[in-house]
Order: C-alpha cells, then sequence, then structure tokens
C-alpha cells in the first residue's frame, strides 16, 4: 500500500472574458472598456476608465442602438485596489442592463457626476460621498444626506473608526439593565 498522496487535478483556466454587446458598441465609437463578464443574473458588467464615463453614459443613454433610459442605482465599493462607484443601467425600451464599474485611488477617490445625464443620480452621487467619500465634481449639491453635516470620516470605508460617542452616548438598548438581563441570559423559542 502506498502512502504516497497525489494532488487533485488542477481545474482548466476559465475562458478570458471577451467584450460583450455593450462593450463592442463602446469600442466601437472609441471608447475602451475592460470587459469584466456577465453578473449572475447575465447583465453585462464593465470597467471604465473615469475620463470616459460621462461621455460613455451619454452615448448609452442617447445612443438608439442602447436607450439606456432608466439610471437604477449608483453604489460604491473599498476594494483593496481603490473605490469602486458602480452604476447600474437598464433601459426601459430593450429590457436590457448594464453595470459599469469606475475605480479611484484611495488618495484621490475622485469622478464626475452624471446627475446632468439622469436626475435620479442626485442623491444616489450624495449617498456615496457621505458613505463612502467618493468626490462628485460638477454635482448640483455634494453634501452629506445620511449623518449630519459635521460628521467625521467616511463610515462604509473598509478603515473607517467611528467614534467613540457615535449616538451622543451610550445606546439604550446595549447600555441599559435592560440589554443586559436579555442579552447574557439564554432564552427558550415558544
Amino acid at each position: 500500500m502506498s502512502t504516497e498522496i497525489t494532488p487533485p487535478p488542477q481545474a482548466p483556466a476559465p475562458p478570458p472574458v471577451t467584450p460583450g454587446e455593450f462593450g463592442d458598441f463602446l469600442k466601437s465609437k472609441g471608447i475602451k472598456s475592460e470587459p469584466l463578464g456577465k453578473d449572475a443574473d447575465g447583465v453585462e458588467m464593465l470597467e471604465l476608465e473615469t475620463k470616459d464615463l460621462v461621455t460613455a453614459c451619454n452615448l448609452l443613454k442617447e445612443s438608439p442602438e442602447t436607450k439606456f433610459d432608466f439610471l437604477v442605482l449608483i453604489t460604491s465599493t473599498d476594494m483593496k485596489k481603490g473605490y469602486q462607484s458602480i452604476y447600474t443601467l437598464h433601459s426601459t425600451k430593450t429590457k436590457k442592463s448594464l453595470r459599469i464599474k469606475i475605480t479611484m485611488p484611495k488618495n484621490n477617490p475622485i469622478v464626475p457626476t452624471v446627475s446632468h445625464i439622469w436626475s435620479t443620480a442626485d442623491w444616489y452621487e450624495r449617498e456615496a460621498f457621505d458613505m463612502m467619500g467618493i468626490i462628485y465634481t460638477g454635482h448640483p449639491n455634494l453634501k452629506r444626506i445620511l449623518n449630519p453635516e459635521n460628521w467625521e470620516g467616511y463610515p462604509l470605508r473598509k478603515d473607517y473608526i467611528p467614534p467613540a460617542d457615535a449616538l451622543n452616548g451610550p445606546h439604550p438598548l446595549t447600555e441599559t439593565k435592560f440589554a443586559e438581563e436579555t442579552l447574557t441570559k439564554p432564552h427558550s423559542m415558544p
């Protein structure tokens, strides 16, 4: 009997990601994008350079081939390589969607606003500014929307340390006799 352990076979390398319909469309208009494949719902994902965002968004909204007339969402993430502003677009005409990612360096998280293209971007950009610290240049009213104006820091950043008195004192549900009695004793379900 041999005691030699054989490693499992290596999984084949995934096929290279090729541009999809909208990556090809932008390329035909002179805009470079990096294909990121499709998400779990089959939505094409692209990464664009910051300098190309506004031009690409205008083309994607106004071109008869794409007609992305609805900005569903802007969200942001804190990645190792930088902060991302992520745009989910949808066409009510073609029923297709697209996700665009813009990555910015952590020491300079600046991207142009798209609020003049889709008015729904206004509050989404304010939220990403408030929670992640991304600066949307040209935004008509870029100020905090969830936190008080004097709030320090950006709560969704991975390096964020909340202030000791974030709620202006102890939280009533965690710093009371009720919490001590309720949270530290086992309970049975009825």
